[in-house]
C-alpha cells in the first residue's frame, strides 16, 4: 500500500519518498516488536555517533569541545544535553538517598532543656526545617542542580561576555559541564562521604566534590573557549571558583531564610562558622 501521508505530521508524501520533508521521519514504518524494542533501546545508548556512552566519553576526555562542536551546531553528533542531564540526576539523586539517607534525627537533648517554653518550641521548629531541608536535599537533587546551572552560567557569561557565545550558550554548556561533573559526587563523593559518617571528615567529601568541580570547570572552558595562554587558564580558574562560590552562598542563603523565617537568618552563617 502506498502511504500519501506522513504518520506522524500527516505531510503530504511524493511517490517513492523514503523520509517525510517536514518531520524527517521514515515514511514506512514497522510493527513494535520486542526485538525492535531492545534494538532501539541500546542503540539509544551505545550508538556510536550519538549514543550517551559517546557524549560521556567526550564529557571526559574533551568537554570545552562537545561543549563547542553542539553549540556551533553539531547537534546530531550527540546524545541530547538535556535528556542527558535528566538521566544523569535522576542517577544523583538514587546515589545521594542510597549513600547519604534522608532520615531524621531527634531533637537535640539541648533544644529540649531550653526553660523558656516559646523559645523551645522556637528552636524545635527551626531543628525540623533544618531536617526537611536535608530530605530535600537528598530527594531533589536536580532541583539543586538547576538553580546551580543558570547561576555559574551566568558568572561565566559575564566573565567572558565580549565572546562570540550568548548566555544561552554558555547555560547549554553549562548544562553538558554541571551534569557530567555531578558524575563525581554520584561515583565518588557520595560513597566516601558515607564512609565517613559521623566522624570529621564527613564534610570533607563535600570539599573534595566541591575542588573537583572547580578543576573540571576551569579545564572545560578553557576548552570551549580556546584558551591556551597561563593568564588565560588561571582566570577560567578563578572564574569557576567565584562560580561556585556564588552558588554555595546563593544556596545557602535561602536555606537559611526557609529555616530561620525571619530577618534573624544571617545567624545560621555564624552557628556555621562557629561549628567549624
Amino acid at each position: 500500500m502506498e502511504l500519501t501521508n506522513c504518520l506522524n505530521c500527516n505531510n503530504s508524501l511524493a511517490p517513492d519518498q523514503k523520509f517525510c520533508g517536514s518531520c524527517g521521519q521514515k515514511v514506512r514504518t514497522h510493527r513494535l516488536t520486542l526485538g525492535h524494542f531492545f534494538h532501539e533501546f541500546f542503540h539509544a545508548f551505545t550508538h556510536t555517533d550519538k549514543g550517551i556512552f559517546h557524549l560521556l566519553k567526550g564529557l571526559a576526555t574533551k568537554p570545552g569541545v562537545v561543549a563547542r562542536e553542539y553549540i556551533e551546531g553539531k547537534r546530531k553528533k550527540y546524545f541530547n544535553p538535556y535528556t542527558f542531564f535528566l538521566i544523569m540526576m535522576g542517577i544523583y539523586v538514587l546515589s545521594n538517598q542510597f549513600f547519604s539517607g534522608a532520615a531524621k534525627e531527634p531533637v537535640p537533648a539541648g533544644i529540649l532543656k531550653i526553660p523558656n517554653e516559646q523559645a523551645k518550641a522556637n528552636a524545635i521548629a527551626m531543628f525540623e526545617r533544618g531536617q526537611n531541608m536535608g530530605v530535600f536535599m537528598s530527594r531533589n537533587g536536580n532541583i539543586v542542580s538547576m538553580i546551580a546551572i543558570p547561576t555559574i552560567a551566568f558568572i561565566f557569561w559575564l566573565a567572558y561576555r565580549k565572546r562570540k557565545y550568548n548566555y544561552a550558550e554558555h547555560l547549554t554548556a553549562n548544562l553538558m559541564f554541571t551534569t557530567f561533573a555531578n558524575l563525581a559526587f554520584t561515583v565518588i563523593v557520595f560513597p566516601l562521604q558515607n564512609l565517613a559518617k559521623g566522624t570529621s571528615m564527613e564534610g570533607g567529601a563535600i570539599g573534595v566534590g566541591l575542588f573537583l568541580q572547580m578543576i573540571y570547570y576551569s579545564w572545560a572552558y578553557t576548552g570551549l573557549l580556546q584558551i591556551k595562554t597561563f593568564g588565560g587558564i588561571a582566570k577560567t580558574f578563578l572564574i569557576s571558583l567565584l562560580g561556585i562560590l556564588v552558588w554555595t552562598i546563593l544556596w545557602m542563603t535561602l536555606m537559611a531564610i526557609y529555616i530561620y523565617q525571619s530577618w534573624n537568618f544571617y545567624e545560621f552563617f555564624f552557628r556555621m562558622a562557629d561549628s567549624r
